[in-house]
């Protein structure tokens, strides 16, 4: 009876061991998803701001070609 008693618990020991491994490994793992992704943010936010700060010279370039167009030029 005491081996049996035994087994048992040993059995759901070394579950529970895997089940916080599991548990470690997931966490592990979406803490590196957010690191990834805090470090695209990063770089992603100049050229972004780039990107915004040319919009207003873009715009201007369309405006005036539609303005040279509509003139017959």
């Amino acid at each position: 009876m005491r081996m049996i008693v035994l087994s048992t618990c040993l059995a759901l020991l070394a579950t529970a061991c895997d089940v916080a491994h599991d548990l470690q490994q997931s966490q592990a793992k979406e803490k590196e998803k957010v690191e990834a992704t805090e470090l695209r943010d990063h770089i992603q936010q100049p050229i972004d701001r780039a990107k915004a700060a040319n919009d207003p010279v873009i715009e201007a370039d369309k405006k005036r070609e539609k303005e040279l167009e509509d003139a017959g030029g």
